[in-house]
């Protein structure tokens, strides 16, 4: 009998967590589509069964800074750096929020929380680096008593908006109940038909290439140059014979000279190769008339743990 319930409760532990994922996709989208109402009562409705979840209450988070509601957001973000202190986004994203109100040193502090807690993570690094620059800036117009509104830096901190280092929403589900000295374990295979991830034995995490990937793409919508081809290795040779200072010369009116930009990669899929990784996906691009869909390959060195591309190929 004993065994029967709790064979029982994995089941219905399995069905929750397949409707859970599930929903989260639709949440997601309906953030992107900027329905917030409703993505906040499916998230509501979620969290009635799942309360604790780290990935509903990120997301959640997310949707309220989205929503302008910045002192909850930043109420979810500080509750999640305490219930779950080793994941670096929500510090992240709680520095982009303190910096939106100007507490710059609340903001920094929390970007240093988050390097703390993952020391490779570079969108932390790039905001660090954005936020001391926005304090100079700050510090240089009130020493000159120059007007505020005549400021020379703006802040670029990016709000992440998906948890890639909490690993179990992207790995096998599994539910485990002991009784009578047996296990009971019901596991879930979970697709995921947008970022397809295959294992390698290289030293570099996985997280660590979709955070770079991210972060590459962050750069180019920002049109942030510096950041952006800081993403290339200084021995990159594209296919049409570019290398580095050529290809530099050739993409810095590309990324710069741009009202808005708009980028979205689908269909992701990172596999290990030698000294690196090959990241393929489907890059849907928007800038002022031109609206392309390419299919594009990035060729990625690592070396001393350092993530680089080396070729690009569309």
């Amino acid at each position: 009998m004993c065994k029967q319930f709790l064979t029982a409760i994995a089941a219905l532990m399995m069905i929750i967590s397949f409707h859970c994922k599930a929903d989260i996709k639709l949440i997601n989208k309906l953030i992107e589509d900027k329905n917030y109402e409703q993505a906040q009562i499916e998230i509501n409705t979620l969290l009635k069964y799942d309360r604790d979840n780290p990935q509903l209450l990120f997301i959640n988070g997310v949707l309220l800074s989205e929503s302008n509601k910045v002192n909850e957001a930043i109420k979810t973000f500080e509750s999640l750096t305490k219930t779950h202190p080793n994941l670096p986004e929500p510090y992240n994203n709680l520095a982009v929020l303190y910096a939106q109100q100007g507490d710059f040193q609340k903001a920094k502090h929390a970007l240093e929380q988050s390097i703390k807690t993952h020391p490779s993570y570079a969108t932390a690094h790039i905001n660090l680096g954005d936020l001391y620059t926005r304090m100079a800036s700050e510090s240089y117009n009130q020493a000159l008593q120059i007007d505020g509104s005549n400021k020379s830096a703006k802040t670029k901190l990016s709000l992440i908006k998906k948890l890639f280092n909490f690993q179990p929403i992207r790995k096998n589900i599994e539910i485990t109940k002991k009784a009578n000295n047996e296990s009971e374990v019901a596991k879930i295979e979970e697709p995921d038909s947008k970022n397809i991830i295959e294992k390698t034995s290289n030293n570099i995490p996985l997280a660590e290439v979709e955070s770079f990937i991210d972060d590459w793409k962050t750069s180019w919508e920002q049109q942030n140059f510096e950041s952006y081809i800081n993403c290339y290795s200084l021995r990159f040779k594209n296919n049409n014979g570019q290398n580095f200072e050529q290809w530099k010369i050739y993409r810095k009116p590309r990324v710069t000279n741009k009202d808005k930009i708009e980028i979205k990669l689908t269909n992701v899929k990172i596999t290990e190769i030698d000294n690196g990784f090959e990241v393929s996906f489907i890059q849907e691009y928007k800038s002022g008339n031109i609206d392309s869909r390419t299919n594009k390959k990035l060729i990625i060195e690592t070396n001393e743990n350092q993530i680089k591309i080396i070729n690009e190929i569309s």
